[in-house]
């Protein structure tokens, strides 16, 4: 039998917390590990739990939800994001951070355990990896430079120096 995912929530609204702990609790195969009222605490307690999945809000005091996205992406890319907010229009704010999911409030409880049975069944069976060819000898032409936003401001790095690109 596989380890139950860890799940971390974030909402300042009491009551969507403990909607989400109730939907938590009968999911298969997933664990409650913390819950944050704001950002500020949803970052403190990520650094300590290291959850795998983390439902949060966009519109939390302290930090945004998307700033909290953000920061959890720099720190573990393999961390699952779902938003679960009433501002649909963070939407696209959501997907560039990665978002798994985006649930707008108020949503109905089968949709978030789809949500959840989809990412299990996901870790359960993930794609079969992308092979990439063995380099040849040729020498390869000059691709240009690609500029990167990280977490730290702003790189430049040569084209030919990227041998794999990942999430």
């Amino acid at each position: 039998m596989s380890e139950n995912i860890r799940v971390l929530i974030a909402d300042d609204e009491p009551g969507m917390r403990l909607i989400l702990r109730r939907i938590i609790e009968r999911a298969e195969g997933y664990e409650l590990v913390g819950e944050a009222e704001d950002g500020l605490k949803l970052m403190e307690l990520f650094d300590s739990l290291h959850p795998q999945v983390v439902f949060l809000d966009v519109d939390m005091p302290g930090l945004s939800g998307v700033a909290c996205a953000n920061r959890i992406q720099d720190a573990d890319p393999a961390c699952v994001l779902i938003f679960a907010t009433a501002h649909e229009q963070y939407r696209a704010d959501a997907f560039e951070v990665y978002a798994f999911d985006y649930l707008v409030k108020p949503f109905k409880v089968e949709r978030v355990l789809q949500t959840l049975s989809n990412l299990r069944e996901r870790r359960l069976n993930p794609p079969a990896p992308v092979t990439v060819p063995a380099p040849s000898a040729a020498p390869r032409p000059t691709l240009g430079r690609m500029m990167l936003h990280t977490g730290e401001g702003i790189r430049i790095i040569n084209m030919e120096d990227i041998l794999l690109v990942q999430r």
